[in-house]
């Protein structure tokens, strides 16, 4: 194979790739150096982008950056100035700065990105990701034949635990337009590890959205799939320790946008598991 064959075929594979963003391609969450440290110190953060193994860095650049910011117990800190785009020699990573011992939420959100599937992919997205109120909205406009066009964005946050001190920060929200919050601190589950979440859009609690729960790394928890009740509810139980991704979609019509029919938005929680007994 010549240079020249080799550089079309890498590139129709970068091309390929690029328009295959869902199937799971579209979970994107925050990966902190380690989720716990013992004591006060500064903590590296990646973006990430795929699925388990295939798991790849995010492609960083500053025009995808609306905010990436800090929560504890003494206020929020911008953490903008830390990040380091993505580059031939480095993945985008950023840093929070060192911290005394406490609980963190590292929150950060994009900008819009565009997304056209034909008809079939975009009703097997639908039906993937449990979007609802899109499937109505194409079912009463007789439009499940045609293709589906979305704006996206995308929501993340990470806890990370310094020492051994908790605080009540990991379970209120931060404002994300949609957004995924422990209702109880995860490291400090009880024997039957259960967890419960509640998924907030616009800053409402989230009916019938669907909600994954996966493991991270070297992890061993079971793969959960749940759907969230009226109060935008559920419990996950972890029979394990160790780190885990939450994620959840969610998406509406949009009118008078020339751009697309729907906006979604896909956000993650990363948080790792620590069990105590009763």
């Amino acid at each position: 194979m010549t240079n020249r064959v080799k550089l079309k075929f890498i590139g129709l594979c970068c091309l390929l790739t690029a328009f295959t963003p869902h199937l799971h391609a579209h979970d994107f969450w925050l990966e902190p150096g380690q989720f716990y440290y013992e004591s006060a110190t500064s903590v590296p953060i990646q973006f990430k982008v795929g699925h388990n193994k295939d798991a790849d860095n995010w492609n960083l650049t500053w025009d995808k950056v609306v905010a990436l910011r800090s929560y504890s117990s003494t206020g929020v800190t911008d953490m903008a100035a830390s990040i380091i785009p993505r580059s031939g020699f480095m993945p985008g990573v950023a840093k929070l700065q060192k911290r005394k011992p406490g609980s963190y939420v590292i929150g950060f959100e994009s900008y819009h990105s565009v997304s056209t599937l034909d008809a079939e992919k975009f009703n097997g997205y639908l039906e993937e990701e449990g979007l609802k109120q899109i499937q109505t909205h194409r079912r009463e406009n007789d439009l499940s034949n045609t293709p589906g066009t979305e704006i996206y964005s995308r929501k993340a946050k990470s806890i990370v635990q310094i020492g051994n001190t908790l605080s009540d920060t990991v379970t209120r929200p931060i404002g994300h337009t949609l957004e995924i919050i422990p209702l109880q601190h995860p490291a400090s589950l009880k024997e039957d590890g259960a967890l419960p979440v509640q998924v907030l859009f616009r800053g409402e609690p989230l009916h019938n959205a669907m909600i994954d729960a996966m493991p991270l790394g070297e992890a061993s928890h079971q793969i959960q799939t749940l759907t969230t009740d009226k109060n935008g509810n559920a419990t996950f139980h972890f029979t394990e320790s160790g780190p885990v991704k939450l994620n959840v979609v969610w998406g509406v019509p949009v009118e008078n946008n020339d751009r697309a029919d729907y906006e979604t938005y896909f956000s993650s929680l990363t948080f790792t598991v620590s069990r105590t007994s009763s």
